[in-house]
């Protein structure tokens, strides 16, 4: 998880008080960061998406919108770094622990809450992919 998250916080397109704020969050930290087209992604497991993870997207003016676990569920606005990073560890699934190495059927044997007990997760999918890169 580390060479991710550094990855990130040296990605000069990247906001960096965004990924430092979601770094410094132990609860975040724990997970697999990815970015697409500068919104921050969180996920449970390494080699899939695990989806089940509310992520920050950018909003004009320096403001983030917080959504998930899928793109039309809105968590929130925020207007610091720090303050959409807190929504993102509010909508986080309940057990949610350090990232599984390994993809989305790994992380659903491991999985102490099943699929269909976390709120907003009605559609998991695996989509096997790594932006980090």
């Amino acid at each position: 998880m580390e060479a991710a998250w550094q990855r990130l916080l040296h990605k000069e397109y990247m906001d960096a008080r965004l990924v430092g704020a979601a770094y410094a969050e132990p609860l975040l930290r724990q997970l697999h960061p990815s970015s697409s087209h500068q919104d921050l992604h969180f996920s449970r497991c390494t080699g899939d998406w695990s989806w089940d993870v509310p992520f920050i997207m950018h909003l004009p003016g320096g403001r983030y919108l917080v959504v998930g676990p899928s793109r039309s569920r809105i968590v929130g606005e925020a207007d610091t770094a720090e303050e959409a990073v807190a929504l993102v560890v509010g909508g986080l699934p309940p057990g949610c622990g350090p990232a599984v190495v390994g993809g989305r059927e790994k992380l659903d044997r491991l999985d102490p809450v099943p699929a269909d007990r976390i709120p907003g997760d009605d559609k998991r999918c695996s989509c096997t992919s790594d932006q980090t890169g």
